[in-house]
């Protein structure tokens, strides 16, 4: 999963929306520790929704499909693309509009910007200037995304074309999206629930 659906299933409350963010920011599990418990918890979510988001079987349905070389990146590309489908499905998904949310994440990473990794503050600024989260629907800031991701990557492949993935498979990808969000909300409450569970009772 990528930013926007990690968002979306971390729920309303701040603390695992920072950590849904800090999921691609710290490894291990000996760094949660130092952080704020609910920031923590988030962690622990964005790693559980990865892991069943890669195994869901639409997904490795859609995956096996893939040829040399999208192969090695498309679980990537298709993170960047589910979160396409979930601005085009917002109608069904989203719990508030997606503007009232894109403010509020905006207003999130900029309060807690002294406490984040760099990395992830310049990418949160780009992201409010770019407007990102409104703009996930669009084809442009798709492509931008793609092309920003391979210029990090550093090495040959066809991450800048990522799109073309989109433009091959759309329907395919649609509705392996449309069979999976509905099974990680599910999963990602139940995963939620737990973890208040657990830090209430200490």
């Amino acid at each position: 999963m990528n930013h926007l659906a990690h968002i979306v299933l971390a729920g309303p409350d701040d603390g695992l929306r920072v950590g849904a963010f800090l999921g691609d920011h710290v490894r291990g599990r000996r760094e949660l520790a130092s952080l704020p418990a609910d920031w923590a918890d988030g962690i622990i979510l964005h790693r559980r929704v990865d892991t069943l988001s890669d195994a869901h079987p639409a997904v490795r349905a859609l995956l096996r499909r893939l040829q040399p070389p999208w192969r090695r990146y498309g679980g990537v590309i298709f993170d960047v693309l589910f979160d396409h489908m979930l601005t085009r499905h917002w109608h069904r998904f989203g719990q508030v509009p997606l503007a009232r949310l894109a403010d509020e994440i905006d207003e999130l990473l900029a309060r807690h910007a002294a406490d984040l990794p760099d990395r992830l503050v310049l990418f949160s600024r780009w992201a409010r200037e770019r407007r990102l989260w409104v703009s996930y629907g669009d084809r442009a800031m798709i492509d931008e995304i793609f092309r920003r991701l391979a210029r990090r990557h550093g090495r040959p492949g066809p991450l800048a074309d990522g799109i073309e993935l989109l433009d091959a498979m759309e329907h395919d990808i649609e509705q392996a999206f449309l069979e999976m969000f509905p099974d990680l909300i599910t999963q990602a409450d139940n995963e939620r629930q737990r973890l208040y569970s657990m830090r209430s009772s200490m």
